[in-house]
């Protein structure tokens, strides 16, 4: 691939990469972070790139495909990871691609770069899509034992992460969940003029030979607010917090992580290898290994309603702790572990401190009873850290095999709270990244965020889920915020503030996996 002799994107690519150029979360880490990452065994140039690295791009456009033509859209997929630019737009890696990036801790900034990020392409593969590009019936030794989710698919195990009533599988939009989504693609863009000049290649490309069907569409792009008189993207989501601070930290990954006081995540845990623990790797290895499996999702948010419920709380709690104490960091990222007053304490918190702390040290010690920040908030739910909870028994563990890698980006304008109904839809597009969807993603939204038995010794009220992303009953729903001096405040009969749209459970297969895909004649 030689994306070097493109030109660089011209109108307002200037204005993304001076943002989203460099990640302001991709700071060094510590010396023992750069050893293990010195004797990485990833084998980079094989490996979905968004799997191991963030692209930090402002604009996302997700296309679902049905397959027309088996043979087809088989030679079509190894047309996308043939090398051949010229000929199509090629699947991104997580080789060195550090142009207008960061470098990670193997990277050499010297070096000519691999990738010219004025754009990222990924796909992903369902179950059904596996059949209908007719992979089992020409691969006898095809397994996927280890992955019983996979095969049966999201619509299917809807139940288990807590889409039901109005996010259960039957409101879907796209098609999702009735057995023609076979293919996700991907496409991140650092300008508006590389997502049109990559979408038009695609389109076409899709449409060759009856290869692919587009049955769906839709664009993500970061919010933007006005900085010196001029409109410029952030890492903000539509509920107002700064987003992307905690990053999901990987032995031997290609990027730097922002130091916090959690052990680095295996990366079989991520990336399909045959030392993982806790499964198999999918057969035949040639498909299996470097792949990894990732649960995209459509996500409404109700920002109107999240807003007026924090101002009709006001007479009990200032809406602006109550937004922090619901997330766990206040609305600027400041997390509420080390400053549970203010989200402007004295002196500051440097960027590259705002992930460094723990809930719960090995000797108990810390905010084990959640008065700095509530055991039940959502921050604390989908990474409780060293606090005991299900699958994690002791003060101080490691919860790491159920921690996922989340990338994605809001869609709809940034809300504007002079006119609030202004009917707009709202919400997040993105991939759940994991190896065990079960293990991971299921288990995280089962255990820790629909259900209140997840913090062992912290007896939460029955009902009591997460109080962001939780399936709520306003009959019963209920958010604990102890007080350190008299009775805690009880916040209750609240709605869900997240609809699901749209997911699919999506194995993301090697460069490798792809061209044995494209060979099966």
């Amino acid at each position: 691939m030689s994306q070097d002799s493109k030109p660089e994107a011209k109108e307002g690519g200037g204005l993304f990469r001076r943002l989203f150029g460099r990640g302001g979360h991709e700071r060094a880490g510590t010396d023992a972070r750069s050893a293990w990452n010195a004797r990485t065994t990833l084998d980079l140039g094989d490996i979905q790139g968004f799997i191991l690295r963030g692209y930090k791009m402002p604009m996302v456009r997700h296309f679902l495909l049905t397959a027309g033509a088996p043979a087809e859209a088989r030679r079509m997929l190894g047309r996308l990871v043939s090398g051949d630019e010229a000929d199509a737009p090629q699947i991104t890696t997580a080789e060195d691609w550090h142009v207008g990036f960061e470098p990670g801790p193997d990277d050499n900034p010297a070096d000519v770069p691999r990738r010219k990020p004025d754009y990222c392409l990924n796909l992903g593969i369902t179950w059904p899509g596996m059949l209908a590009l007719e992979i089992k019936d020409r691969v006898p030794a095809l397994s996927f034992k280890s992955f019983g989710a996979f095969i049966e698919g999201a619509a299917e195990r809807a139940k288990l992460v807590g889409d039901t009533g109005e996010s259960d599988p039957q409101h879907w939009i796209g098609g999702f969940g009735a057995g023609g989504d076979h293919v996700l693609v991907t496409l991140h863009a650092i300008s508006p003029e590389a997502m049109t000049s990559y979408s038009a290649r695609l389109s076409a490309l899709f449409a060759e030979a009856d290869a692919f069907r587009e049955i769906w569409r839709a664009d993500g792009m970061a919010l933007l607010e006005v900085k010196d008189g001029e409109l410029v993207p952030t890492f903000k989501v539509h509920f107002g917090y700064t987003d992307g601070i905690s990053m999901t930290t990987i032995r031997g990954g290609p990027e730097r992580y922002l130091p916090d006081r959690q052990q680095p995540c295996e990366p079989w845990l991520f990336v399909l290898r045959d030392e993982a623990e806790n499964y198999f790797v999918p057969e035949p290895q040639e498909l299996g290994l470097n792949g990894s499996f990732a649960v995209f999702k459509m996500i409404r948010t109700d920002v109107v309603g999240f807003e007026q419920f924090l101002q009709s709380n006001k007479d009990r709690i200032d809406p602006e702790l109550l937004a922090a104490k619901i997330c766990g960091r206040w609305r600027n990222g400041t997390p509420l572990a080390l400053s549970p007053d203010t989200d402007s304490p004295a002196g500051g918190i440097p960027p590259e401190q705002l992930n460094n702390f723990e809930y719960v040290n090995a000797d108990g010690s810390g905010d084990p009873k959640g008065l700095r920040c509530p055991v039940g908030a959502h921050m604390r739910r989908i990474n409780p850290r060293g606090q005991p909870v299900t699958g994690q028994g002791r003060p101080g563990g490691s919860n790491n095999t159920h921690r996922l890698v989340r990338r994605g980006l809001p869609y709809g304008p940034v809300y504007d709270p002079s006119r609030p109904s202004d009917g707009i839809e709202r919400g997040l597009l993105g991939y759940f990244i994991n190896s065990s969807i079960e293990n991971q993603y299921e288990f995280v939204l089962g255990h820790w965020v629909n259900d209140s038995e997840f913090a062992g010794a912290v007896r939460l009220p029955p009902k009591s889920k997460d109080p962001m992303i939780g399936t709520q009953d306003p009959a019963e729903s209920i958010f604990v915020i102890p007080q350190a001096n008299g009775a805690p405040i009880k916040i209750t009969g609240f709605s869900s503030f997240t609809t699901t749209k749209a997911a699919a459970y999506c194995f993301l297969p090697s460069i490798t996996a792809i061209k044995f895909i494209a060979n099966l004649g």
